[in-house]
């Protein structure tokens, strides 16, 4: 469960750094096609980059907030060690019971 959340929260982060590449080409494609400087240029290409940062910070807040709400409940890796420990313990319980019976 862990792991998947970890790729779909880097699967966005790579969705986001995608739509940076292509702002990037639709700005020198603004600036091929219209009398901006290249000062004007600069200042729209780093308030778009500005506004895509403050863009990755609002979606790892939001995904901090839902696994801190606890709508998603991902054990921690003592949680799983104990499972898999406790897991262990009656398969070889009912490996006894099974040998016990024959």
């Amino acid at each position: 469960m862990t792991n998947l959340l970890e790729q779909g929260f880097y699967l966005g982060l790579g969705a986001l750094s995608l739509t940076a590449e292509k702002a990037n080409d639709a700005i020198n494609a603004v600036l091929d096609s219209t009398n901006l400087t290249d000062a004007e240029g600069r200042q729209l290409s780093e308030r778009l980059v500005e506004e895509g940062k403050k863009a990755r910070q609002n979606f790892a807040d939001t995904i901090q907030k839902i696994l801190e709400s606890g709508k998603i409940k991902l054990p921690c890796s003592k949680e799983v060690t104990d499972l898999k420990a406790k897991i262990a313990e009656l398969e070889k319980e009912l490996a006894d019971l099974k040998g016990s019976k024959a």
